[in-house]
């Protein structure tokens, strides 16, 4: 039985969008949600599909670490959500089995996900 375990990160960081036009051309910041999505068979021993604490370990030293209070523009050249959250992606893939699927909020309405290389 494949379940999907979910774990939420919370950054703050600033970005412009240089390509843009409108105000979001101009240095703002956000308040992130990130959202990590694993997919899999738990444990028949421990029952479960991976600890909480690995993931959070992870997924802080690659990502949340890195950009929290910091300008995204340093880490990626355009950083649209849909750009950050691919670069998120890249930094994770290989390092958690089972990675499905990643959710960026750049705020409490608009997000965006991310599954991965199609092939």
């Amino acid at each position: 039985m494949e379940l999907d375990l979910d774990v939420d990160f919370d950054f703050a960081a600033a970005h412009q969008l240089p390509l843009y036009d409108g105000p979001c051309k101009r240095m703002h910041g956000h308040n992130y949600r990130l959202r990590v999505s694993i997919r899999g068979e738990p444990d028949a021993r421990t029952g479960m599909l991976m600890d909480f604490e690995h993931i959070r370990r992870i997924v802080t030293e690659g990502v949340v670490g890195v950009v929290d209070h910091q300008v995204l523009n340093d880490f990626i050249e355009n950083p649209t959500a849909e750009n950050v959250i691919q670069w998120a992606w890249s930094r994770l893939d290989g390092k958690l089995q089972g990675l499905r699927e990643l959710r960026l909020w750049e705020t409490p309405a608009y997000s965006v996900a991310f599954r991965g290389a199609r092939s």
